[in-house]
């Protein structure tokens, strides 16, 4: 708990302040997560170095698109849009999974993920998305486009956490780390933000958002 206190509004003002602190917040999240991806590529039953190739090009281009967002106009804006509809993705998710429950989407991955959760977490995204557009960039408002970006970022959120959970448990490990003291590793804590960054970068490189 503790430390979620502290890195919470660290991580915050580094994408507030930008520049050398945003970029030391990158470059350490990127450190950390390909330290733990090859932890577990070494566990893994077979493939050992494809996979860690894999991820050495995954976060590589995941995290370089972050610092592109951010190095946009209203940059800081972009990255916190972005953290609303994953975080808001997750929330929804669970909260939708755990009052509705039903049918399991992927049990042999994630045993707890439901399709009410998955509807639910989308839901929430475009919500939230819809919401933080209108206050915060009124400019950019435009609702077909952002519940467009909301859901397509959404489920590629759900995507990046699914790709760890499933490299978890083929590596046969209950957290990827434990950098971050009751919370596991960082890919525990960011793994659907990661893969989310890929449809950002498009909806801003084209003006979608």
């Amino acid at each position: 708990m503790i430390s979620a206190l502290v890195l919470a509004p660290l991580s915050i003002f580094c994408v507030y302040a930008g520049g050398y602190f945003f970029f030391g917040l990158v470059l350490l999240a990127y450190v950390a997560s390909v330290q733990e991806w090859a932890r577990m590529c070494v566990r893994l039953p077979a493939y050992k170095w494809l996979s860690a190739a894999f991820g050495l090009l995954y976060f590589s281009c995941c995290y370089a698109m972050f610092l592109y967002i951010r190095a946009q106009g209203e940059g800081a804006q972009l990255v916190f849009l972005l953290f609303v509809v994953v975080w808001g993705c997750d929330i929804g998710a669970y909260f939708f999974g755990k009052m509705i429950g039903g049918t399991k989407c992927v049990p042999e991955i994630s045993p707890n993920k439901t399709w009410a959760g998955v509807w639910g977490g989308a839901f929430t995204s475009v919500v939230l998305a819809l919401g933080y557009v209108y206050f915060i960039l009124p400019a950019r408002f435009d609702a077909l486009y952002i519940v467009l970006m909301a859901v397509v970022i959404a489920f590629a959120s759900m995507l990046g956490d699914l790709l760890i959970s499933y490299v978890k448990r083929r590596a046969d490990v209950k957290d990827t780390g434990s950098i971050i003291p009751g919370h596991g590793g960082v890919l525990d804590r960011i793994d659907s933000l990661i893969l989310a960054t890929v449809p950002m970068t498009f909806f801003v490189f084209w003006n979608v958002i």
